[in-house]
C-alpha cells in the first residue's frame, strides 16, 4: 500500500525540516546574537569581508570565522519568497536591496536605498537578516 504524502500534513508542511531548522537557530544561532559583543564581533567580521575573498597571488582564501559561518548558513536556509537578494543596477555602480518573491519571473521588489558596492548592500542585507531574526526569536 502506498502512502498518499498529499493527505500527510506534517510531511506535506515539512514540520520535520521546520522544526529541526527551529531547534537549531535557537540553540546554535541566536545566542551569537543575542549577545551584544558576539553580535557586534560578527557585525564587525562581516564588514570587513562581506562574501570572504578567493585565493590569490600565492595566499589563502579569506573564510569567515565558524560563528559568522553558522549565522550564514541560518540566513542561506531562508525560503526564497520574501527573501532578501541584493540587486545589480549598474555594475560595480549601483545596487539596491530586493525582496523576492519566491516565483521564477516575478520581479523583485525593492528598497529605496542605492549602495556603491556589491559588498556594501551584501553587508546591509545582512544587518536586515540579523534585525528580523532577532525580532522573531525575541
Amino acid at each position: 500500500m502506498m502512502l498518499d504524502l498529499g493527505k500527510v500534513k506534517g510531511v506535506k508542511a515539512n514540520t520535520a525540516h521546520s522544526e529541526t531548522d527551529n531547534f537549531m537557530t535557537r540553540t546554535y544561532v541566536m545566542p551569537l546574537l543575542f549577545d551584544d559583543e558576539s553580535r557586534r564581533r560578527l557585525i564587525a567580521e562581516h564588514r570587513n569581508s562581506p562574501v570572504g575573498s578567493p585565493p590569490k597571488n600565492g595566499r589563502p582564501a579569506l573564510e569567515h570565522s565558524h560563528e559568522l559561518r553558522t549565522v550564514l548558513d541560518k540566513m542561506r536556509r531562508h525560503p526564497m519568497a520574501g527573501k532578501y537578494v541584493s540587486v545589480c543596477l549598474r555594475m560595480f555602480e549601483e545596487y539596491k536591496i530586493g525582496i523576492s518573491s519566491g516565483v521564477r519571473g516575478e520581479p523583485v521588489k525593492t528598497f529605496e536605498e542605492v549602495y556603491s558596492s556589491e559588498e556594501a548592500c551584501e553587508h546591509a542585507i545582512f544587518l536586515k537578516r540579523i534585525s528580523d531574526l532577532m525580532e522573531h526569536y525575541k
